[in-house]
């Protein structure tokens, strides 16, 4: 054969070295890495497959802590200093509003944010290591139902709420305002899905309280007229040379600028200030229980 000449041919050395190579390929370990150089190293770097973002991190507390000083400066305006919902929604109890509550999910509506909402981009300003390390945190905030301290002050009954947030007689009025199940006004903000986007605690305290949170697309504001009529209402729309209000009683003004002699925005709600004086404590829960099936 003339593999088998060549091979006698070959000078001893050689003949040896070439059965050496060939045993060792024989048994599959040839190394590529020394026709490839770095193959190994990109292979162990190369993150696996749905690698979680936060994962390398949840462990690492100079990570976690860098992930709350950016949650504080850039989230806890709306969600809250401990995630637990205010303006945005509550991110510890794992009902997700938007997307499915993966890191993958979480990081897309960072990026991207949410049109429509106050949940603005952020991708241009974050890199991909600190979102992983915000969510790291958000994710270490998370609390069993056990550990939330803040519950109500009694039981509620949701029927009995329904009814008094639409009774058309009612001097609460709820609906008159708000917008709930394609029902209501539109003076105040939606109430759909109200308690997936609020945490409870802070829907109570809307009610209670409604001037301590307003949203700006609700504030109030006041016009006094170059003829001294002033006007009261709601901000529809407002450029360089007008204004356009609507009043409570839902009357519509289109104002000139130039015709008003002052335009002030004011800190109190719409919604009446004294909601717990006017409201019984058991009317109360049983309305702020009514809205917590809105999910």
């Amino acid at each position: 054969m003339k593999i088998s000449s060549a091979i006698v041919k070959t000078p001893l050395i050689m003949h040896l070295r070439l059965i050496l190579i060939l045993a060792v390929c024989w048994s599959g370990k040839c190394s590529l890495a020394q026709q490839q150089p770095g193959a190994e190293e990109a292979k162990a770097e190369a993150p696996a497959e749905g690698r979680s973002l936060s994962a390398p991190y949840m462990e690492d507390q100079d990570a976690l802590d860098e992930g709350k000083s950016m949650f504080r400066g850039l989230c806890s305006g709306c969600h809250g200093g401990a995630a637990r919902g205010g303006k945005g929604p509550d991110l510890t109890d794992q009902r997700w509003l938007h997307g499915d509550g993966t890191d993958k999910s979480i990081a897309s509506i960072i990026e991207k944010g949410v049109p429509g909402t106050t949940m603005k981009k952020l991708g241009e300003s974050l890199k991909p290591e600190q979102i992983g390390k915000i969510i790291a945190y958000v994710r270490s905030l998370a609390l069993s139902v056990d550990d939330d301290n803040w519950k109500p002050y009694a039981e509620g009954d949701p029927v009995a709420g329904e009814k008094l947030f639409f009774d058309p007689k009612s001097q609460f009025t709820c609906n008159k305002c708000h917008g709930l199940d394609r029902r209501g006004g539109g003076i105040g903000p939606s109430l759909d899905r109200i308690a997936s986007r609020r945490s409870a605690q802070y829907i109570m305290e809307s009610i209670v309280n409604p001037s301590q949170d307003i949203d700006p697309q609700y504030e109030q504001v006041l016009v006094l007229t170059n003829a001294g009529k002033t006007i009261t209402g709601l901000r529809i729309n407002e450029t360089n040379f007008s204004i356009q209000i609507r009043e409570q009683d839902g009357q519509f003004h289109s104002l000139n600028k130039r015709d008003l002699e002052e335009t002030r925005a004011l800190d109190t709600s719409l919604m009446p200030n004294n909601m717990a004086e006017i409201l019984t404590v058991k009317q109360l829960h049983d309305i702020f229980s009514f809205l917590m099936t809105k999910e």
